[in-house]
C-alpha cells in the first residue's frame, strides 16, 4: 500500500471516530432502571411567543407538569408522575434562575440562553415514576402530559407540593396512586397564564424494559 494510500485510510478512520463519538444519543421515551421507570420526551409545543414574553418577564412562573403513564390497549392509567418548577429572569444578569422539583428532589441551574433554559423546561429529562410501576412487555405505553403555566389555585399547588414531599419519602405507589389521580382531575384550579397537552408516540413494553 503506498503512503498516500495509507495516509488516506488514517483521515478515514479518524473522521469516522470523530463522527461516533459526537454523535447525539436519542433517549428512549420510557426505559426501566435500577431506579425505577423513567420518561423522555420533548414538549418543544410549550416554547410560543407567549411563553417566551412570559419568561424574559423578570416575574417568577410557576410550571406544573402532570404526566400519566398509560397502557393500552385498554388505556388503563399506569403510573402518574409531577414536576414544579420555578423560573425567574433576572433582568439585569440576563439570566434564568430555574429550580425544578420531582419525586427525586430538587434540582436548582441558573442558564443565561433561552435556548439553554428549553432544554430544561420544554422537556422532560429521566423523569421519575412512583416505585413498583409493572411493565408488561406485550402492552404498549404512551405518556400524556399536560403543562400549566402559573396555575391559579394555591390549594391545588399545596397538593403538589404535599405529594412530592411524601413520595421523596418513599411511599408506596398503591398508596398515593388514588390521591394523585386525584390532581389531573381538580376542578378547583380557576385557570392558568397558558395550558398545553400534549400525547407521545407508543412504546412496546419489551422495549422499555430492554437494558
Amino acid at each position: 500500500m503506498s503512503k498516500a494510500a495509507v495516509r488516506l485510510l488514517v483521515v478515514l478512520l479518524l473522521c469516522g471516530h470523530a463522527t461516533v463519538a459526537g454523535a447525539q444519543v436519542t433517549p428512549r421515551l420510557l426505559q426501566k432502571r435500577s431506579g425505577g421507570l423513567v420518561a423522555n420526551f420533548n414538549l418543544g409545543s410549550l416554547a410560543t411567543p407567549a411563553f417566551e414574553r412570559k419568561m424574559r418577564s423578570g416575574l417568577t412562573q410557576r410550571l406544573l407538569y402532570r404526566v400519566l403513564l398509560k397502557e393500552s390497549p385498554g388505556d388503563r392509567t399506569a403510573a402518574i408522575s409531577l414536576r414544579f418548577c420555578a423560573v425567574t429572569f433576572d433582568l439585569w444578569d440576563e439570566s434564568w434562575s430555574i429550580e425544578c422539583t420531582t419525586r427525586a428532589g430538587t434540582r436548582r441551574i441558573t442558564v443565561s440562553r433561552y435556548s439553554s433554559l428549553l432544554r430544561h423546561v420544554a422537556a422532560l429529562v429521566d423523569l421519575p415514576f412512583s416505585d413498583g410501576v409493572a411493565i408488561s412487555p406485550t402492552r404498549r405505553y404512551h405518556l400524556e402530559v399536560q403543562v400549566q403555566l402559573n396555575p391559579i389555585s394555591r390549594k391545588l399547588l399545596e397538593k403538589v407540593k404535599l405529594w412530592l414531599r411524601q413520595s421523596e419519602k418513599g411511599s408506596q405507589f398503591s398508596g398515593y396512586m388514588g390521591s394523585m389521580l386525584s390532581l389531573f382531575v381538580d376542578k378547583s384550579v380557576g385557570g392558568t397564564d397558558l395550558t398545553v397537552n400534549l400525547r407521545s408516540s407508543s412504546v412496546l413494553g419489551r422495549e422499555v424494559l430492554a437494558p
